[in-house]
């Protein structure tokens, strides 16, 4: 605080000591137009040039700041906009995991198996509030209006519908499964699973990667979410 106070000081000081020169050539000039009735060429050039010259000294930091923060903003819209189109494939390949009925994936295996007498009680979030979630994520994505304040929001938002999503569809239900033994899941079931957990595992890894590579394009600027939960083996 004690230095930014002193910063301060100096920086009154100097824009003192800047207007008094300037109120002294002022003065200078009054008197020279009372004795001479007219300006020496010389004043007329140098006058203009060094008062915009003595305010570009003054606001030198403030215009440096200004510029600098622009370029920042300009290079960080850049980002947004060339990775939006993989973003946007990405969440393309989720919509293949939410519906158990009409895709194969591993969903629809843990459905599947939950219909048996052994699982018949584990307890699944229902997907049709993610579906919800996720159509109205979707209209979000064709209004991307190409900064990079925006290209986060859309990030954060679907960072939360995929946790939400691989914790309370898959995850949980998984444990729920191992803890009432696997030895009760039956061996086709599990290869089936295994083969669905493989697609899913790629699907989770690649968004990582992509998160993990944008994150650093951005800098010290966490876009993307980077760790989601394994499901167990079953």
């Amino acid at each position: 605080m004690s230095n930014e106070k002193s910063k301060y000081e100096i920086k009154l000081s100097i824009v003192a000591t800047v207007l008094g020169i300037l109120a002294s050539i002022f003065v200078i000039i009054w008197a020279m137009v009372s004795v001479y009735d007219y300006l020496p060429a010389w004043l007329v050039y140098f006058v203009p040039i060094f008062i915009i010259g003595t305010i570009l000294w003054i606001l030198y930091d403030s215009i440096s700041d200004f510029v600098k923060k622009k370029m920042i903003i300009r290079k960080r819209n850049i980002l947004a906009r060339k990775y939006f189109d993989d973003f946007e494939d990405l969440t393309d390949k989720f919509d293949e995991f939410l519906d158990p009925i009409t895709h194969d994936n591993i969903l629809r295996t843990l459905h599947n198996l939950s219909g048996s007498h052994e699982f018949r009680n584990i307890s699944f979030l229902s997907t049709q509030g993610i579906h919800h979630l996720f159509d109205n994520f979707k209209e979000r994505l064709k209004r991307f209006d190409g900064t990079k304040e925006d290209f986060s929001l859309l990030a954060r938002e679907f960072d939360e519908i995929l946790g939400t999503y691989n914790e309370f569809c898959i995850c949980k239900p998984v444990d729920e499964i191992r803890r009432i033994g696997r030895e009760k899941v039956e061996e086709p079931i599990k290869e089936e699973y295994r083969r669905q957990k493989e697609t899913y595992g790629r699907f989770i890894g690649e968004y990582i990667k992509f998160g993990e590579k944008v994150n650093k394009k951005f800098g010290e600027l966490r876009i993307f979410r980077t760790y989601f939960e394994t499901p167990g083996e079953l």
